[in-house]
C-alpha cells in the first residue's frame, strides 16, 4: 500500500479532524462513480489513519519497503517550489526520515 499520507495529502503530525477533513475532500474530488480506484485508495488510507490509535499502530507495524514513487513524493511534494537537495535525497533512499 502507498504511504496512506500522501494518497490523503496531510502531514504525519495532523490530528483526526484534518485527517477526516482530506478524506471528505478527496472523495468530492474523486467519487466512486467516476474514479473507483482513486476511491478505494482513498478509503484504505482513511482506515489505516482514521483514529490517533490508528496512526500508531500503523507506524509501529507497517514494515512495507516505500516504493521509488513515494520517495519522490518525500524528497519533492507537487506543492513544494524547489527540488531537494543530493544529501536528502540520499538520506531517504537509506530510509531515513
Amino acid at each position: 500500500m502507498i504511504d496512506p499520507y500522501l494518497i490523503l495529502g496531510v502531514s504525519r503530525d495532523a490530528d483526526d479532524a484534518a485527517i477526516h477533513r482530506a478524506y471528505h475532500e478527496g472523495i468530492k474530488r474523486s467519487p466512486p462513480e467516476r474514479d473507483r480506484e482513486r476511491f478505494e485508495a482513498l478509503r484504505e488510507a482513511y482506515e489505516a489513519l482514521r483514529t490517533r490509535r490508528d496512526r500508531l499502530a500503523y507506524a509501529l507495524f507497517d514494515t512495507t519497503p516505500p516504493t521509488p514513487g513515494e520517495i519522490l513524493d518525500k524528497a519533492a511534494p507537487v506543492r513544494a517550489p524547489v527540488r531537494p537537495d543530493v544529501a536528502l535525497l540520499r538520506g531517504l533512499l537509506r530510509g531515513e526520515d
